[in-house]
């Protein structure tokens, strides 16, 4: 793991949890599912904020229990870069778990976190756990009033995404 600490130059970092929330958070993560890999998907999504493609970067080469930090890969650097998140306490118990899994089921090369197969698992853990992520502005919003919408932050990604291509495509002077 040879990330610098993460910066959030292009994201703002997400609210850090209290001791008592983020007591609930785990024993709800705890209660919603007995695989270690979608529980600590969720709670590293909650304390790093990234988009299921980024945590499908993790390896468990990258989950460093002794410094308690996890690195994270975004090598074309539309987000962060790759970048060292710091794990909270609570957090700490779902990614060894993961980890140990990890390992024992497929090797260090296997992802550490959910695939982004394991999207439809991912979102059925999270409602049972009552654990929704920030929502977008009222203005921005895709769907109808009170609806969840999972996929907004990896949506404003994309779009920035196809904007930089469409900046580097334009015509030639001849």
């Amino acid at each position: 793991m040879h990330a610098a600490p993460i910066a959030w130059r292009h994201r703002p970092p997400p609210a850090p949890l209290t001791a008592h929330t983020a007591q609930q958070v785990a024993h709800r993560l705890h209660a919603a599912t007995a695989h270690p890999r979608l529980a600590a998907t969720v709670a590293t999504a909650l304390f790093t904020g990234a988009s299921l493609q980024q945590l499908a970067t993790a390896r468990p080469r990258d989950y460093d229990d002794t410094a308690t930090t996890l690195a994270l890969h975004d090598h074309a650097r539309y987000t962060d870069g790759c970048a060292t998140y710091p794990v909270p306490p609570w957090a700490g118990t779902f990614l060894r778990a993961a980890a140990c899994f990890t390992r024992l089921a497929s090797g260090e090369d296997q992802e550490l976190l959910a695939a982004p197969g394991d999207r439809a698992h991912l979102l059925r853990v999270a409602e049972t756990a009552r654990l929704r992520p920030p929502q977008p502005p009222k203005a921005r919003r895709k769907g109808p009033a009170g609806r969840v919408e999972w996929d907004w932050r990896e949506r404003q990604e994309a779009e920035r995404y196809e904007a930089i291509p469409a900046r580097r495509a334009r015509p030639s002077r001849r």
